[in-house]
């Protein structure tokens, strides 16, 4: 993975975009949760303009992504779990709560258990504050997002049973696939989440934070696109009263 400009800007968009159609595939099954997922929307909205137009710290982008891809699973298990049990129990029983918080807890268990796990590899290499992923496990363009479509795969792997069996038959089944294949994605990248959770160790210890190996030509790039020239003219319209 070369997090060039192209990667930055293109990763970002495919990751927001698979978490939203996560988000509606949560929304289908439990649908009077809408407010929340509208308030999550926006925010995750703001959050990858940031990360794409504004974000330089290496250690922030990549945590983004990975939560994003984890989300992206996480999310659609979650309610499957919860409509399940709601339909067994009931809505407002506790049952249900904890059944739907227990996908979120064994991905959030299963990463603290890599994450503390001495590493035996260490994916990036440094020069000074700047930070880049070790070349030779860089990626090509062909296999640059595997991961999100692998879980993309497991999503609609999930909403064929859902479809063919009902929500009560094939929930189980689905939140079982889904948090599965969070797990093992999880432990696909637990190289990826060693390193980077010694890196945001270190990062607290000194004043500057890490950012991108490739932080110029990612500013280049960044002063060409639409968005953040649109950006600055705004911020440059209400500089401009107090002038």
């Amino acid at each position: 993975m070369i997090l060039d400009s192209d990667y930055l800007k293109r990763g970002a968009w495919v990751c927001f975009s698979v978490l939203v159609f996560a988000m509606i595939f949560g929304l289908s099954v439990v649908p009077f949760f809408w407010p929340v997922y509208l308030f999550m929307f926006i925010l995750k909205l703001s959050w990858f303009l940031y990360l794409i137009y504004f974000c330089e710290r290496f250690t922030f982008y990549l945590w983004s992504v990975l939560a994003s891809v984890q989300g992206f699973l996480i999310i659609p298990a979650s309610s499957i779990a919860y409509s399940s049990a709601a339909d067994v129990w009931g809505a407002a029983s506790a049952a249900a709560s904890v059944a739907g918080s227990l996908p979120t807890a064994l991905v959030i268990s299963g990463f603290y258990i890599i994450a503390y796990t001495k590493p035996s590899f260490h994916p990036f290499e440094y020069s000074g504050n700047k930070v880049r992923v070790v070349p030779k496990v860089s990626q090509s363009t062909s296999a640059r997002y595997p991961v999100a479509l692998s879980a993309g795969a497991s999503t609609l792997v999930a909403s064929v049973f859902i479809k063919c069996f009902g929500v009560s038959a094939a929930g189980v089944i689905g939140a079982v696939v889904l948090t599965t294949c969070a797990l093992v994605i999880l432990y696909h990248m637990r190289h990826t989440v060693r390193a980077l959770h010694t890196l945001s160790i270190k990062e607290k210890t000194i004043s500057v934070p890490y950012i991108f190996m490739e932080v110029d030509e990612i500013r280049q790039a960044r002063s060409r696109w639409w968005i953040s020239r649109f950006f600055k003219w705004v911020g440059s319209r209400r500089k401009s009263p107090s002038a």
